[in-house]
């Protein structure tokens, strides 16, 4: 059988040369001839050219547009169910673009060692930090800024809201002096307004909390998706001082909300748990700023751990989970056992999620805070 195959590819490869060969030739003649007249030389080029449009056009036509490549756009177009990300693809795709983190501060870290006043840099520093949860980090590098008179309004309003995050979620002392640099600079300043009618709240000053959210009400876009929100705050700010709301239509009745699963630990990470680490559980608003909407805090082992965030566990009573659409779910190890987000923590952060979808999660804690 073996033998037979062999005979069968020799002759097909003798074929196929006889074959290229008959072909080859009269081209070979036909190119001699365009390269001796220009126009025909011309000519060929423009006929390549076309060809190769034609090409790229059939190979788009047939196997380029979104509706033929496995993507969730061609998914959708076909009208397919999106299914979610699983969590080991998950999982990688945040370690991909811890890389790509790392990469982008690397590279701006290197930039202000070769200048300490470049201002972009430190701005870029700031924000990726943030980004990647290292409030420490993003609090020196705000601290660079101030020292070079480089904070704007938006700058001092992120750098509230991390010394806010460094003091477990507390916005009194130094987070309340960078509100009020916020809106020295630009006194209707959006998040800057939120973060001190919180803190007037923390502060149990309902009456300058009830002034302050009718004011951030005003300065909001009449269709900003906050305005609920806003409005509960305001009924609530009025009720606990006493006052009636007078602002805009009364406001529905707070949905019951809460959001529950599972938390389990990366097989590779689970040996970077010291005993006596605590876990915490937590729920953050997406589109405002200010301190976590529940908090749970517990033993970190026994995995997988199941958690429930609600209402119950509202840090301050006018962030309730329940007023909320949008939030998401973080759980962190911390071996020290401090609130504060500290080198060598392990944590996840969740997808976007709705609260009133009241959908189970499945939390993989995979990544370390740098």
């Amino acid at each position: 059988m073996a033998s037979g195959q062999a005979w069968f590819w020799l002759l097909s490869g003798l074929l196929c040369g006889i074959a290229g060969a008959v072909l080859v030739l009269p081209l070979w003649r036909t190119l001699e001839r365009v390269r001796a007249r220009p126009a025909l030389r011309f000519g060929f080029a423009a006929c390549a050219v076309a060809a190769l449009g034609a090409n790229f056009f059939f190979a788009y036509r047939n196997g380029g547009r979104p509706e033929n490549l496995g993507t969730p756009a061609a998914a959708l177009a076909a009208g397919e169910e999106v299914r979610p990300i699983d969590p080991a693809t998950a999982s990688a795709i945040a370690a991909s673009a811890q890389t790509r983190a790392a990469s982008e501060l690397g590279d701006l870290e290197r930039r202000v060692t070769a200048n300490a006043r470049d201002r972009d840099a430190w701005l870029g520093i700031a924000t990726l930090d943030r980004q990647q949860r290292d409030f420490a980090g993003a609090r020196d590098a705000f601290t660079h800024l101030i020292a070079l008179k480089a904070m704007t309004a938006d700058s001092w309003a992120d750098y509230a809201d991390v010394l806010g995050s460094l003091a477990n979620g507390s916005l009194a002392g130094e987070p309340a002096h960078a509100i009020d640099q916020a809106l020295a600079l630009e006194p209707h300043h959006i998040k800057a307004l939120w973060l001190k009618a919180s803190l007037a709240h923390e502060e149990h000053r309902y009456a300058a909390a009830l002034g302050l959210w009718r004011e951030l009400r005003a300065a909001l876009p009449p269709d900003s998706p906050d305005s609920r929100i806003i409005d509960s705050n305001i009924a609530e700010a009025a009720r606990l001082a006493g006052g009636p709301a007078g602002e805009p239509a009364a406001v529905a009745p707070a949905t019951v909300a809460s959001v529950s699963g599972t938390v389990s630990i990366d097989a590779q990470l689970s040996g970077r748990v010291a005993p006596g680490a605590v876990l915490f559980i937590y729920a953050k608003a997406v589109d405002s700023p200010g301190p976590p909407l529940a908090v749970m805090r517990t033993a970190a082992g026994g995995w997988p751990v199941s958690f429930r965030l609600d209402d119950s566990m509202a840090m301050i009573p006018a962030r309730r989970l329940s007023a909320f659409g949008r939030v998401v779910v973080e759980a962190r190890v911390s071996n020290s056992g401090q609130a504060t987000p500290a080198r060598g923590d392990l944590f996840v952060v969740s997808p976007v999620l709705r609260p009133a979808d009241a959908k189970a999660l499945k939390l993989v804690i995979s990544q370390e805070v740098s």
